[in-house]
């Protein structure tokens, strides 16, 4: 039970990713279909990058009050969450349920902390353990990009290029990984990673865009590991950009025993 209900706390951090449907601090609007761009359909990849890139390029941390929804093969939970982060940095998460706290996650760039505040207990481990746990991409550097939805084409990959009559549609040479990009607002709006049968083992859906302090940001974000039926989507309803005096303290008592995350 201890492990079934650490793995849904965990999910439910995530984070990592669900829905923004509400408005940022400083009274952000839903923003109104914008036309395509000039150049259009004849960016490249690095082009495209560029221009996703240069709007997140100023951000360094933020946070945020979120509606977290999780799903495993055993059950369906929604938590409350405040969130915080900062880029190459921790991500802070706590969640609670009809008011009260379940508990608090830390993960850094090569550990995760979770206080079960409930069971007073502390179970830390190596991050590619929680990366089991998480449909979340939370070892792959770019949790960050991830969570506020600044994903771009990688310049270090060759990318081949589709279009219709307003998207882009990207991918790699042995077609592993695959990209949307919505050249109306120079955004990603969704990422699959395939195998090598061609199946879907990694999905990030982006939808729901609103401006936050002059940035455009999705506020809705869906992590999706479909072979082990795996989903966390993140609904933002509130959020603040590169925020002064962020805590990530856990704030765990000394007389709280540590346990392996496992």
């Amino acid at each position: 039970m201890i492990a079934s209900r650490l793995r849904v706390s965990l999910f439910a951090l995530l984070l990592l990713v669900g829905g923004f449907f509400a408005t940022g601090c400083g009274g952000p609007s839903a923003a109104t279909a914008p036309t395509l761009p000039s150049g259009f359909p004849n960016h490249t990849p690095a082009q495209m990058n560029a221009l996703i890139t240069a709007s997140g390029d100023s951000l360094h941390s933020y946070s945020a009050e979120a509606r977290v929804t999780v799903r495993t093969p055993s059950r369906n939970r929604s938590f409350n969450a405040d969130l915080r982060q900062r880029r190459a940095d921790s991500l802070f998460m706590r969640v609670s349920l009809f008011g009260v706290e379940g508990g608090r996650l830390l993960l850094t760039p090569d550990s995760v902390l979770f206080y079960d505040s409930r069971s007073r207990v502390l179970r830390t481990g190596p991050l590619a353990d929680a990366q089991e746990l998480l449909p979340a991409p939370v070892n792959s550097g770019q949790i960050f990009e991830n969570m506020l939805g600044l994903l771009s084409p990688s310049q270090s990959r060759d990318w081949s290029v589709e279009t219709d009559s307003s998207q882009y549609f990207l991918s790699t040479g042995n077609t592993d990984t695959r990209m949307i990009v919505d050249p109306t607002r120079w955004r990603v709006v969704r990422y699959t990673r395939e195998n090598e049968n061609g199946t879907v083992v990694d999905e990030r859906l982006f939808t729901d865009f609103q401006s936050v302090e002059g940035v455009l940001i999705p506020h809705r974000v869906i992590f999706r590991r479909p072979p082990d039926d795996l989903m966390a989507m993140i609904q933002y309803r509130d959020m603040n950009l590169n925020p002064n005096g962020l805590s990530f303290e856990l704030g765990v008592p000394s007389s709280v025993p540590r346990k392996p995350l496992r």
